[in-house]
C-alpha cells in the first residue's frame, strides 16, 4: 500500500482531544468523525461552514449534542485516510457516527482499483472491529461531467474507472453492511460545482451531498427527518 501521510493531518486529529466526552460519548450525544479529503473540509463552500460535514453536524444538533472530529485533509487519498484513522484509533478515539467519502483523488492520481480496495477494506475492518460507530459511505459521482474535466478531459478520469471504483465501494459496503449515499445517481450540473475550480462542490453541491448522507444517517440514529 502507498505511503502518502500528510503531517498536517495531525492538526485536525488532535482537535477532539479538548472535547469533553470524546473517548466515551454519552448516549444522548453523538461523537461524529468525518473521514475524507478537501470536500469534507468544506472546500468549495463559502463560507467553509456551509460544507456538507458542517451541514450534517447542524442538522444533528437540532435534536442532540454533537462533538465533531473533522478528519479532513485536502488532497488525501484512501491510503492517507487509512493512516489518519489508525492514528486516531491508537489514541483511543471512539466515534459513534462516521461518514466516509473517498476515491475521487485516487481516480485522479491514476491509482488502481485494487489498491483502493485494499485500503478501503482496512478502514472498514478497523471501524467495525474497534468502534461502535454507525458508518455511512458515499460513492463517487460522475466526475467527467464536472466543468474541470469537461473543459480539460483526463485520460484517467473516465466513466469506466469511476464505475470500477464504485463497484469496489458497493462490494465492500455489502461485505461490511455499510449503507451508501449514492452520489453516483445525482444529475451533475454546473451549479453543483464551485466557480473557483469547477471540481469541488459549490454551496448547492455541498447541500445535496449532506442531504444524501442525512437521508441515511437520520433513520440510522432514530431521528425523525
Amino acid at each position: 500500500m502507498k505511503n502518502r501521510f500528510f503531517p498536517v493531518a495531525l492538526i485536525f486529529v488532535l482537535v477532539c482531544l479538548g472535547l469533553s466526552g470524546c473517548a466515551s460519548p454519552q448516549p444522548e450525544r453523538t461523537f461524529y468523525a468525518a473521514l475524507g479529503a478537501s470536500d469534507a473540509f468544506g472546500i468549495g463552500a463559502f463560507p467553509l461552514k456551509k460544507g456538507y460535514v458542517f451541514r450534517i453536524e447542524d442538522r444533528l444538533e437540532e435534536s442532540r449534542d454533537v462533538d465533531l472530529l473533522l478528519l479532513a485533509v485536502p488532497g488525501a487519498d484512501v491510503d492517507t485516510i487509512r493512516e489518519i484513522l489508525e492514528f486516531n484509533l491508537r489514541i483511543g478515539i471512539q466515534p459513534n457516527l462516521v461518514t466516509l467519502w473517498t476515491g475521487a483523488n485516487d481516480i485522479i492520481a491514476g491509482d488502481d482499483p485494487e489498491e483502493f480496495e485494499a485500503d478501503l477494506k482496512s478502514i472498514l475492518e478497523q471501524l467495525r472491529d474497534k468502534t461502535p460507530a454507525v458508518i455511512v459511505m458515499a460513492d463517487i459521482p460522475d466526475l467527467t461531467k464536472l466543468p474541470r474535466f469537461v473543459d480539460n478531459p483526463s485520460r484517467v478520469v473516465t466513466t469506466a474507472r469511476i464505475e470500477a471504483f464504485n463497484s469496489v465501494i458497493n462490494s465492500l459496503a455489502d461485505e461490511f453492511d455499510v449503507p451508501v449515499a449514492k452520489l453516483s445517481e445525482l444529475e451533475i450540473s454546473d451549479e453543483l460545482a464551485s466557480d473557483i475550480d469547477g471540481f469541488h462542490p459549490s454551496n448547492e453541491g455541498h447541500k445535496m451531498v449532506a442531504e444524501a448522507f442525512l437521508n441515511i444517517i437520520l433513520p440510522e440514529l432514530g431521528i425523525s427527518n
